[in-house]
């Protein structure tokens, strides 16, 4: 079985909070998750979209993953960054390394494919930013973490699914 999954992540730097998002296909099975989080950083949301997507996924299930390039460079670059210690090549230590860590047994040995969000309004990864909106704004009005799934009724209208 192949799962498509979209990521999207918001970040508002003046207040510390951003807000993730995932859309999940499975064949016909979809699913979807908000959350937002405080006193975070840019790249710390990342990991938290990644390990809500896969948390109940099987651990062999090829993966085809659209995010940003952002994102994808992190990811392609985990395994360096592993075999380095956690470093980067110019030994700064890896931004966000205790989520990414934590992300690793998750990611475990599936296929891995990494592609492009798709571009324009009417797709899965617009959809997403919307909803990593939605939560980074309800972690920053509530100054709480956040996190709710995204109803079915909302994600079979969305186009490209």
């Amino acid at each position: 079985m192949s799962v498509r999954l979209w990521i999207s992540t918001l970040f508002d730097p003046v207040y510390r909070c951003g807000g993730w998002a995932y859309v999940r296909a499975s064949g016909a099975d979809l699913t979807g998750q908000a959350g937002g989080q405080r006193q975070t950083t840019a790249g710390g949301l990342a990991p938290l979209a990644l390990a809500a997507a896969l948390a109940d996924l099987d651990p062999k299930a090829a993966l085809t993953l659209h995010a940003s390039p952002a994102v994808r460079a992190v990811l392609a670059a985990l395994p360096a960054h592993v075999a380095a210690g956690w470093r980067t090549p110019d030994n700064e230590p890896v931004p966000d390394a205790e989520l990414w860590k934590l992300l690793l047994p998750k990611l475990g040995a599936r296929p891995l494919t990494l592609l492009p969000a798709p571009e324009g309004k009417l797709n899965p990864t617009a959809f997403a930013v919307a909803w990593a909106e939605l939560g980074r704004d309800k972690a920053k009005a509530s100054g709480k973490p956040f996190a709710s799934s995204i109803p079915k009724t909302n994600l079979a209208k969305v186009k490209g699914l």
